[in-house]
């Protein structure tokens, strides 16, 4: 990895805010040093769903959607943070898809600790779920190969209805990442991978 694409080290003070709920962002950030604060705002003011320490990351969900920070962080000591942008997650993402996947059950970890503001960012979480497992399906060692995998067995692997899987493909089949063909999901040529690679880091 070359000087332009390692990620950024940022020193922290204690109680300075890192993004606030709301907050436009296109990259996460790993703790090297120091805990994080991360809350919810609402009626009743902020609440909190997590302390991060080293080695935990925030703000995957902005950099893998585009999404607006939907959290707000704060460092709650004096903190090393190393901030990861969207190119450089492509190329660990071309490394190691499973880094996805971790990231998804840490911030369905998150989730599941609130009881409101939450519907759209369960379906963010779902759709990204779904095209990593897409990818991953496509991708080999040595290139890619074409896909063609039936509906029911997409609903299965998802934990999701067959209806939930149809309304994705569709949203998907929109962004050229693939065609639903005769109740089946085909991936084929490089352009519709590229595409959906596109899609997974963010693009």
């Amino acid at each position: 990895m070359d000087e332009a694409t390692k990620p950024a080290e940022s020193h922290l003070s204690a109680g300075t805010t890192i993004f606030r709920q709301g907050d436009e962002g296109d990259e996460m950030f790993v703790i090297s040093r120091g805990r994080v604060r991360l809350s919810l705002g609402g009626p009743d003011g902020q609440r909190e769903i997590a302390v991060l320490q080293a080695g935990d990351f925030f703000g995957e969900l902005s950099l893998l959607s585009g999404a607006r920070r939907t959290a707000t962080a704060m460092a709650l000591d004096d903190c090393v943070l190393l901030a990861i942008r969207r190119d450089v997650f492509a190329m660990m993402m071309q490394d190691d898809l499973e880094v996805v996947f971790r990231m998804m059950d840490a911030l369905g970890a998150r989730l599941s600790q609130t009881d409101r503001q939450v519907h759209e960012l369960v379906q963010t979480l779902a759709r990204i779920r779904a095209v990593a497992d897409l990818l991953r399906r496509c991708l080999r060692p040595d290139g890619y190969q074409t896909v063609s995998v039936d509906v029911p067995e997409l609903a299965r692997a998802w934990k999701v209805s067959v209806d939930v899987v149809q309304a994705t493909l569709t949203e998907l089949a929109r962004e050229g990442a693939g065609t639903l063909r005769d109740g089946r999901w085909v991936i084929e040529g490089g352009e519709q991978v590229d595409r959906l690679a596109g899609l997974l880091a963010g693009h």
